[in-house]
């Protein structure tokens, strides 16, 4: 997966740009290795594209996340 962009594909989902949401209540999102953050080099993008990305969803009051720790991580994300 195109893991630099986690983050860019959520807030187009979630409606950040001012659009409506492509999400809707209810709605989930699976995105998956979200914890190989803890598996990359410091110096490879996606290690802090991952963490970004896990930031914004976890101090995102629209949404509740769940990750689950199999292989490197699944984060289960529900629009509420």
């Amino acid at each position: 997966a195109d893991k630099d962009n986690y983050l860019a594909y959520y807030s187009l989902i979630m409606g950040d740009s001012g659009m409506r949401p492509l999400l809707a209540e209810g709605g989930m999102i699976m995105a998956d290795n979200t914890l190989s953050a803890l598996v990359y080099d410091e110096e490879d993008s996606r290690r802090k594209a991952l963490h970004l990305f896990n930031q914004h969803v976890k101090n995102d009051a629209r949404v509740e996340q769940c990750v689950l720790t199999v292989r490197e991580g699944v984060t289960l994300i529900s629009r509420v």
